[in-house]
C-alpha cells in the first residue's frame, strides 16, 4: 500500500493542473512549483550498486551484490512549512524503508523538524551518503557505538550563523519500522569553522547524546562490522532493553537476567580540515553503556562471538557492569586531478568535489578506525581502509575500497574489496 502511495504522490506532483501550478524546474532533477510559490514538490532519489568480495579468516564469509541504497525523495513546502518523504526500497516497501520522513518550520533563526530523522551527532553520522569518502561510515557512528540507531522519530532544531551551527534533538528510541516503546533519548551539536574560504576550510565540533531505554525498548548496543557490510560483527557493548528480552533461569545452561532498561551517554569530538585538493577528518567519541546484567557462560560466547576473557560465576554466570566504549578513526584523501572538496556550513559536514573537466576526477582515500571496550579485556577491532573514487561528473560515482579489518576478541582478520556504482539526483 505504501509504495502505491508513494507512486500516486510522486504521479500527483508531476501531473499537477496548471491552474495549481505553471513552473518547473529540471536543473539537476524535477521540481514543481505553484503560480503563487506557496506549494512546491522536488522529486530526488539515489542508488548504491556494491559488490562485496571476502578473503576469509575463521568466519565464512559470502562474497556477494547488493542494492545499498534505492531511495526516493519527495520533498518540498505547503504554505510555510517545508516536508520530506524518502523511501529507501533496499530495506524494504513499507516503514522498515522510511528514512527522512518529517515536516519542517522556520524558527527562531533556524528550523524545527518534526518526524523521523537523523539525531544531530557525530559529522560523518550527518555527511549525505552521496558524499561519505568511504563505502561505509566509522565506528564513531550509527555504523558502531550508535549501533541501528541511525533515524529516529522526535523533534529537532538546529541553526546556523555565521561560521557557527548548532542543532537540539529529542526523541523517541525507534524508527517507523521498529517496535513501539518508551525508550527517549536526547542529542546535540556544535560546530565552528574558524576558517572558511574558498579552497581551506578548518572545522571543529563537539556533540553529546543520551538514551534512556524504556519499556519494550530493545537493547541498545554498539557493535564492529571490522570487515565491512555483510562481513563478520563484533558486539562491543550491551545495555539491557525491556526485560521481555531476558531470558533462562540462574544455572541453566543458557541464561539472560538483570535489571531492565539502562542508559547510554556518548560525547564526540570532531576535527576536519581542508586546503586545496587534500582533505582530513577525524573523530573521537567516548561512551558509557549501562550494564548490571548476568549471562551464562554458553550465552556471553553467543552474544560476543567467543568465550568470557575473565571469571564467571558458576552459578550466577558472568556479571556485566557499566561498559566504557571509545571509538575514533583518522581518514584522509588526495583528489590528484585537483578538485576540492567543497564545505556545507549550513550543516557544519564536506561534500563531494565536482569534476573540473569532461574526465572526471580521481580520489585516493585511507581511514584507520578503532573501537574497544574498556571493561571487558581484549574486546575491540579496528580496520584499516584503502580507496580510490572515481567521479565521472556531479552525479555519478564508482568507489572501490580495500579493508583489512581484525577483532582481537575472536583474533578473527578477514578482509573485504568493496565496489560501488553511484547515482544521485
Amino acid at each position: 500500500m505504501l509504495r502505491n502511495g508513494l507512486a500516486w504522490i510522486v504521479a500527483g506532483a508531476i501531473c499537477i493542473s496548471p491552474a495549481w501550478a505553471d513552473t518547473a524546474k529540471t536543473e539537476g532533477g524535477l521540481e514543481i512549483i505553484s503560480s503563487d510559490g506557496r506549494f512546491s514538490a522536488a522529486l530526488g532519489g539515489r542508488i548504491h550498486f556494491d559488490t562485496y568480495l571476502f578473503n576469509d579468516d575463521i568466519d565464512d564469509t559470502v562474497s556477494t551484490t547488493e542494492f545499498r541504497r534505492t531511495r526516493i525523495t519527495l520533498s518540498g513546502k505547503v504554505y510555510n512549512w517545508k516536508y520530506k518523504l524518502e523511501q529507501d526500497f533496499a530495506s524494504g516497501d513499507t516503514r522498515d524503508g522510511f528514512r527522512d520522513v518529517y515536516l519542517a518550520y522556520d524558527f527562531w533563526g533556524g528550523s524545527i523538524s518534526i518526524g523521523q530523522f537523523k539525531p544531530y551527532r557525530s559529522m560523518e553520522e550527518l555527511t549525505s551518503s552521496n558524499n561519505i569518502t568511504m563505502l561505509e561510515r566509522p565506528f564513531t557512528s550509527a555504523t558502531g557505538i550508535f549501533d541501528r540507531r541511525q533515524f529516529q522519530q522526535g523533534i529537532g532544531w538546529r541553526n546556523h550563523w555565521d561560521c557557527y551551527t548548532a542543532g537540539i534533538v529529542a526523541f523517541n528510541l525507534r524508527n517507523a519500522g521498529e517496535l513501539r516503546n518508551e525508550g527517549v533519548g536526547a542529542a546535540g551539536r556544535f560546530t565552528w569553522a574558524p576558517v572558511d574560504v574558498a579552497l581551506e576550510t578548518i572545522h571543529l565540533g563537539v556533540s553529546y547524546s543520551y538514551e534512556d531505554a524504556g519499556r519494550q525498548s530493545p537493547p541498545l548496543e554498539a557493535d564492529a562490522p571490522y570487515a565491512g557490510r555483510r562481513g563478520p560483527r563484533q558486539l562491543m557493548a550491551l545495555t539491557p532493553g525491556d526485560r521481555i528480552f531476558f531470558f533462562g533461569d540462574f544455572g541453566d545452561e543458557e541464561f539472560f537476567l538483570g535489571d531492565a532498561g539502562g542508559r547510554v551517554n556518548v560525547g564526540g569530538l570532531e576535527l576536519a580540515a581542508t586546503r586545496g585538493p587534500l582533505y582530513a577528518q577525524a573523530e573521537y567519541t567516548y561512551g558509557n553503556y549501562d550494564g548490571d546484567f548476568f549471562l551464562s557462560e554458553q550465552s556471553f560466547e553467543d552474544f560476543f562471538g567467543a568465550p568470557p576473557t575473565f571469571g564467571c560465576d558458576p552459578e550466577f554466570g558472568c556479571f556485566i557492569g557499566d561498559q566504557t566504549v571509545r571509538a575514533w578513526y583518522v581518514m584522509g584523501s588526495w583528489i590528484i586531478t585537483g578538485e576540492h572538496k567543497p564545505y556545507d556550513a549550513r550543516k557544519g559536514v564536506f561534500k563531494t568535489a565536482k569534476p573540473n573537466s569532461a574526465w572526471g576526477a580521481w580520489e585516493l582515500t585511507a581511514r584507520y578506525e578503532k573501537i574497544s571496550n574498556d571493561d571487558i579485556p581484549d574486546l575491540e577491532a579496528d580496520s584499516i581502509i584503502l580507496g580510490v573514487n572515481f567521479y565521472a561528473n556531479s552525479r555519478v560515482r564508482f568507489m572501490f575500497n580495500l579493508r583489512f579489518g581484525h577483532d582481537d576478541f575472536t583474533d578473527n582478520g578477514t578482509d573485504q574489496l568493496g565496489v560501488r556504482a553511484q547515482v544521485n539526483w
